[in-house]
């Protein structure tokens, strides 16, 4: 694929990658919270995107960058799914103690509840559904619930499914059929959702590799799923694949890798699995096809939404076989044009939201 230089959009230039429109940092010496919430935009709808508790090797300027990233994703996640919502996320940085975690998820809901409904969370890394039915106790301003609680529960089964989806169409367009039997796969991440998209892989016939942090989650899928393990994500990026799936924490691939991985597709679960943009555009002048992850991921966010929604919310299963047509579509008109799906898929989210303005 022969990859042309763009100029940028309008929209593009109107909602650049730092112009959020607030961020809240919240520090609390009692109980050790320490807390980043991002909203990025709200044209469409109050801001949805989970909250992660996550450790950040660089500290705050480092959880900063990347809550304020993670939101700007989260606005195109929800506008290329037809959702009538912004973007927004939260952080929790994690200093490894355990023992004060209920206060500070109390202490969090309570900062995401005086924001007023600019900013809807959910869960994501590192919390669960039994910590946003305990937040829902001290915010509105909470889905993502158990089934108990009246929420959807798990957002990470339908997510799985979304990503399982863009793996389809990404080889119906890169190798000319989406078929899966026999197909290389190799999965980094078995966590909620990884572990889930290498388990439907894996039961449709792909020959999967998986690797994870957690050797015993990853050795129990393995015997449960008959897939392989890798010793490590470095060793699984050095193997022949059809598809790669990055799930785990962002960041995955930069330049370097871009220039090294075999495969014909990447498409995973993980927000920002690339390092930047000049990285979708060296995959694709190698003949990589890369989906774009908030494309791929949809699906979590389609679900939590139903939540915020309520009955009278549009109809999940609708949502997802749309998301699979936007992404045939930003696949075929990146080709036309001579760029990247990512270039085209960003932009026709962006645009939509520029539209919503009054």
């Amino acid at each position: 694929m022969t990859i042309s230089p763009r100029l940028a959009s309008p929209s593009a230039r109107s909602l650049s990658r730092d112009d959020h429109e607030q961020v809240v940092i919240r520090q609390d010496p009692e109980t050790g919270l320490r807390l980043i919430l991002a909203v990025h935009s709200t044209v469409l709808g109050p801001a949805l995107g989970g909250m992660r508790i996550r450790r950040y090797p660089g500290g705050l300027r480092e959880a900063l960058d990347d809550v304020m990233a993670l939101a700007r994703t989260m606005t195109l996640k929800a506008s290329a799914a037809g959702l009538d919502l912004g973007g927004g996320k939260a952080v929790v940085l994690d200093d490894g103690d355990a023992s004060r975690r209920e206060e500070r998820l109390v202490g969090a809901a309570r900062a995401i509840d005086a924001l007023g409904g600019a900013y809807v969370t959910a869960e994501d890394i590192g919390t669960t559904t039994a910590d946003m039915d305990l937040m829902s106790g001290h915010s509105r301003y909470v889905v993502g619930r158990s089934v108990g609680n009246g929420g959807g529960g798990d957002p990470s089964p339908i997510t799985a499914q979304t990503v399982l989806q863009a793996v389809r169409v990404g080889l119906e367009a890169a190798t000319g059929s989406a078929e899966l039997q026999g197909r290389r796969v190799g999965v980094i991440g078995l966590g909620k959702v990884g572990g889930a998209l290498a388990a439907s892989l894996a039961g449709a016939g792909a020959r999967v590799t998986g690797c994870d942090l957690d050797e015993d989650r990853a050795r129990r899928l393995a015997e449960e799923h008959g897939l392989e393990l890798a010793p490590s994500a470095e060793a699984l990026l050095s193997m022949e694949l059809d598809v790669l799936s990055p799930c785990a924490a962002g960041g995955t691939i930069d330049d370097a890798l871009a220039g090294s991985i075999d495969c014909s597709v990447v498409a995973g679960a993980a927000n920002n699995p690339l390092t930047g943009r000049s990285v979708a555009d060296r995959l694709a002048r190698r003949g990589i096809l890369y989906v774009p992850d908030f494309l791929a991921n949809c699906g979590g966010l389609i679900h939590v939404a139903r939540e915020w929604y309520g009955e009278d919310g549009p109809d999940e299963c609708l949502l997802v076989e749309r998301a699979g047509v936007s992404l045939e579509r930003a696949i075929a008109t990146a080709g036309s044009e001579g760029t990247t799906p990512l270039e085209v898929a960003e932009r026709q989210a962006l645009e939509r939201v520029d539209a919503g303005r009054p």
